[in-house]
């Protein structure tokens, strides 16, 4: 079996215990307003098209076999099928196709290599996004040939998949990096496009396995960084047995992929002060449970 890959990040260390690699799965079902991989959320993979790389010789318009290359960075996305060709004729690498099927034993050679630094800091691999469990299938089978091989595994989660999807690997997955984005639904709903209604049943269900969780606020000034929100969303993380409940700042290292795929980036967030976010810790932190910011 094979699955859509778009990234493979080696040596990181923010994203689970330990030196550890991370294997991005293509395809997410939120449109979350400020996601720095907006690559990553169609089940399509988009050409990305950088202008500033581009030399105008115009390769890539011969080598488009359905014709949604009307001019160099034009693309008619309703008639791309993703093929790559264009990207592959282009010499300054202006196109982009990240997302490339890989097999099972592609990726486990892959990871193997690294074998040595995960076992001296106690790491492994972790499973990010888009969101890992729209490849579900894929994901199950690629987590049981790593844990034959001994990897420790963690999955960076949305939450938002059937139960079914996420029992079927529910044993292989030794942490779960698990997102909450607003304990409002409304504010859920406007910001990401679906109901938290899924994600707050399927946290639980975990804790009531004894399953390790972080949970993970990315904190959005204006929209989920008020103290109400965050007061709920720790004692969720004490309800579930969370192990720590992290906060990640609103950043905006991904705003430029967002021209690259004919979108406009929309989020009008701020980013949080040091002053703020260090108040939210401390309150989190007299709840009963540790909190890390930019963990």
């Amino acid at each position: 079996m094979d699955g859509n890959v778009f990234s493979i990040q080696k040596y990181s260390v923010n994203d689970g215990d330990g030196i550890r690699t991370l294997v991005f799965l293509q395809g997410c079902p939120l449109k979350c307003q400020w996601c720095a991989n907006p690559e990553s959320q169609a089940i399509k993979p988009p050409i990305l098209f950088t202008g500033d790389k581009c030399i105008a010789c115009k390769l890539c318009l011969a080598a488009c076999p359905t014709g949604a290359l009307r001019n160099i960075g034009d693309i008619d996305r309703s008639k791309c099928i993703s093929c790559g060709k264009c990207a592959e004729e282009c010499p300054a690498e202006a196109l982009e196709l990240k997302c490339k099927p890989r097999s099972i034993k592609e990726l486990v050679d892959e990871i193997e290599k690294d074998r040595m630094f995960y076992f001296m800091s106690d790491g492994g691999v972790t499973f990010s996004g888009g969101e890992p469990y729209v490849q579900w299938e894929f994901l199950k089978e690629l987590g049981d040939a790593l844990k034959k091989k001994g990897h420790h595994l963690a999955i960076e989660t949305t939450g938002f998949a059937k139960w079914e999807h996420i029992e079927h690997s529910v044993d292989n997955i030794d942490l779960f990096l698990y997102d909450i984005k607003s304990m409002d639904d409304e504010v859920h709903k406007k910001y990401t496009g679906v109901s938290n209604k899924l994600i707050l049943e399927n946290v639980r269900k975990l804790g009531e396995l004894g399953k390790r969780i972080i949970v993970r606020v990315p904190l959005m000034g204006g929209i989920n960084d008020d103290e109400e929100n965050i007061r709920k969303t720790a004692e969720l993380a004490l309800e579930v047995g969370a192990d720590a409940l992290h906060l990640l700042p609103y950043h905006e290292f991904g705003t430029v992929k967002y021209g690259k795929i004919g979108k406009e980036y929309e989020c009008d967030a701020t980013t949080p002060t040091e002053e703020q976010t260090a108040e939210l810790k401390e309150m989190i932190e007299k709840m009963g449970i540790p909190c890390v910011i930019r963990g």
